[in-house]
């Protein structure tokens, strides 16, 4: 029994079928991928009739598994050939087909004596094949796809470059070794006296070239090998576990003997057919393997699913930019990251935010619609690698494609979009060390390009909504000051057009003078009104005793008070400290106190009163809540909702007698309130009187 021959072969299975899940689970309706998976298969096979023939204990078995492996080996180099064909893009209908064939009439032959036509001992084996007399063309076949195959690849091989040409220097010298390996087992067919000690190079070649086939879609090396020697030995060990359970059985029921062996080949085939058809056993492994192999790799990607969750959080764009530039560098070690954006009303795409040393090459590029890569990603959405799209055929711009990544150093082109809004993309070159974009980066890139075009376009509607409110604000603004300054303007019109016909009366100067200056100050009012609405400034703020501020308001109101003869009461408390300004708090509660006061005129026992509330804030922290409260009539239920809105009053506007009935003193204490990051709302019951509630944050 020839040991090396048995434990290769064993391994050469082993490998081959682990190799053809791993890569078909990837990408399963992808051509390559197919025709790959059809090569680990047949390599599969043929290993299998060579671990069985080496197991052989008599020369009609031997034979038997000898012209099975011939049959399967024929198989090899042309679906190989097609393989090849599929990797570089070219097309051979008419040669895969004679090449299929060929193949099938020939493996039709293998198991008659036109092609093994006995086995006898020969040096190191108890069986080895004798050629029959179609031998030589079965070489011929052989040879002739093997040398058309690796033509094929030299002349993709020069015409390729960067990462592609890596690729296929990759699948060139795995596939010589592979097929050298496999060519040292006709060397004895001739008698001429060499092993087959290439037979081990199989396993060899099967990675190699599953390793160049995974790298072209986007796979880590390391977690390929994991789940190659993985799946290896739990198909294994269940076949063995299987085959022993099925074996015990048999022999205590007296089987023939050589059903072990049997019993083995159609375990370890069931055992495949789990993993390729139940997809929870693999994703369950891989599960497993990920964490185990790819520690590292795992906090790279923690990193980049944490800032999907953090944009959202970042107040302004520009932090947006800079964040997501940065963050998506370290993470995946990318030598330059730039993002290229188009808001409302833009027609190119500008980079907003880069970083990396070859920032400069990104700066002087910029996008329109018509370029090609823009096309592309705003036609599928989904992230492309430049590198892929510069070798396929399908796409027709690959030549302008080729020229952007060479000029620009840009890899990844992640799309930016949100609903059917393309914004723009993010751009990554190289990372350290040609380590590749896998699958799952690009996911959590794709995640993170959508999230920053989704928070693009709620802030791009939120604009929108704030310009809406402000035009809405703005005519309001306009409609009650035109109706405000009407009135004293048409008072002095009045009197300046009666100045020629009694301009000489005493009584009429003396009353034009005091209407002149009533109007004049009136107007001064308004225009003091609104520039206090209007004021958005920033004022100083530090620690306020909100008791101080209510008794310093009454005993600024205290004569209005009497005058109008109503009673004031405050609740005996101390509440927390406030932030905030003094002097605005001040002008918010004399605003307050002075409408409740002109709301209880003709009500029978007038009262204010105070009180104070502390609750806990929805964002954290503690609120003090003011209260302040009057037993007048009530606000008007249509007017209730717009009672902070400007030139918004219960009283008749244009009131020339008194410096009130404008409608801006509620919108003004809204104001400030919201610059002191409150809050005011307001109760009211017509007839029984109106309360209103003033939220402020305490001091930690």
């Amino acid at each position: 029994m020839n040991y090396f021959g048995l434990v290769s072969s064993l391994i050469n299975v082993l490998a081959s079928l682990a190799l053809g899940i791993a890569v078909f689970s990837r990408k399963p309706r992808d051509s390559k991928t197919l025709t790959f998976t059809l090569v680990t298969v047949n390599v599969a096979v043929w290993s299998g009739f060579y671990f069985c023939w080496m197991l052989s204990h008599d020369q009609a078995t031997a034979l038997f598994y000898c012209r099975n492996l011939s049959s399967a080996a024929i198989f090899i180099p042309v679906i190989y050939f097609h393989f090849s064909l599929r990797l570089t893009g070219r097309f051979a209908n008419r040669e895969i087909i004679t090449g299929y064939a060929l193949a099938l009439a020939l493996a039709g032959l293998a198991f008659t004596p036109w092609i093994v036509s006995r086995v006898e001992p020969n040096r190191w084996f108890l069986f080895w094949p004798r050629p029959g007399a179609l031998y030589p063309f079965y070489l011929a076949f052989f040879f002739y796809f093997l040398v058309r195959t690796a033509a094929l690849l030299v002349v993709e091989f020069r015409q390729a470059s960067f990462l592609r040409r890596n690729q296929l220097l990759y699948v060139l010298v795995f596939t010589l070794i592979g097929f050298i390996g496999g060519s040292t087992n006709y060397f004895l067919w001739y008698e001429v006296p060499v092993p087959p000690f290439g037979n081990g190079l199989v396993a060899v070649y099967m990675i190699g070239v599953g390793y160049a086939v995974i790298r072209f879609r986007l796979m880590e090396f390391n977690l390929l090998i994991a789940r190659l020697v993985s799946y290896a030995a739990i198909i294994l060990g269940l076949a063995m576990v299987q085959t022993c359970a099925v074996s015990l059985i048999y022999w205590m029921q007296g089987a023939p003997e050589g059903l072990s062996l049997n019993v083995f080949w159609g375990a370890l085939l069931s055992t495949v057919g789990l993993f390729m058809t139940v997809p929870g056993v693999r994703r369950r492994l891989e599960g497993i393997l990920e964490r185990r192999v790819l520690g590292e790799v795992t906090l790279r990607r923690a990193r980049l699913r944490q800032l999907a969750q953090r944009i959202s959080s970042i107040e302004d764009e520009e932090g947006i930019f800079r964040e997501t530039v940065q963050s998506v560098a370290d993470a995946l070690e990318v030598n330059h990251v730039g993002l290229f954006l188009r808001f409302e009303f833009e027609s190119s795409f500008m980079l907003r935010s880069v970083v990396g040393n070859r920032a400069a090459n990104l700066r002087n590029e910029h996008f329109t619609e018509d370029v090609p890569l823009i096309r592309l990603l705003q036609k599928s959405s989904h992230a492309v690698l430049l590198d892929e799209l510069e070798h396929d055929l399908a796409v027709a711009d690959r030549n302008a494609i080729s020229r952007l990544r060479r000029e620009s150093g840009i890899e990844l082109a992640v799309p930016v979009y949100a609903d059917t809004f393309f914004y723009g993309f993010l751009a990554l070159g190289r990372r350290n060390l040609d380590a590749l974009f896998t699958d799952t980066d690009v996911s959590l890139l794709e995640t993170i390009g959508l999230q920053v075009g989704l928070n693009l376009r709620s802030r791009q509607l939120e604009r929108q909504a704030n310009q809406s409110e402000k035009l809405i604000a703005l005519g309001t603004l306009a409609a009650g000051l035109a109706h405000e300054i009407r009135n004293p303007l048409v008072s002095i019109r009045t009197f300046s057009e009666l100045i020629g016909e009694q301009g000489g009366d005493p009584e009429f100067r003396r009353e034009f003078r005091n209407i002149v200056s009533r109007d004049v100050g009136r107007i001064a009012t308004i225009i003091e009104n609104i520039s206090a609405f209007a004021d958005n400034a920033q004022v100083k703020a530090g620690p306020v005793n909100i008791r101080e501020v209510i008794d310093g308001v009454y005993d600024i109101a205290r004569p209005e008070f009497v005058k109008a003869s109503v009673s004031f009461e405050a609740a005996d408390l101390d509440p927390p400290m406030v932030r905030g300004n003094y002097s605005q708090l001040l002008q918010v509660f004399l605003n307050l106190f002075q409408n409740a006061i002109h709301a209880l005129d003709s009500r029978p026992e007038p009262k204010i009163s105070v009180g104070y509330q502390v609750v806990e804030g929805e964002e954290g922290g503690r609120m003090v809540i003011v209260s302040v409260t009057d037993n007048g009539a009530g606000i008007d239920e249509a007017v209730r909702g717009r009672i902070f809105d400007p030139f918004i009053t219960t009283r008749a506007t244009g009131d020339r007698g008194e410096k009130r009935g404008m409608g801006l003193g509620l919108a003004i204490v809204k104001r400030i309130v919201e610059g002191h990051r409150g809050a005011i709302t307001m109760t009211s019951e017509s007839g029984r009187g109106t309360t209103f509630f003033v939220h402020l944050p305490c001091l930690p």
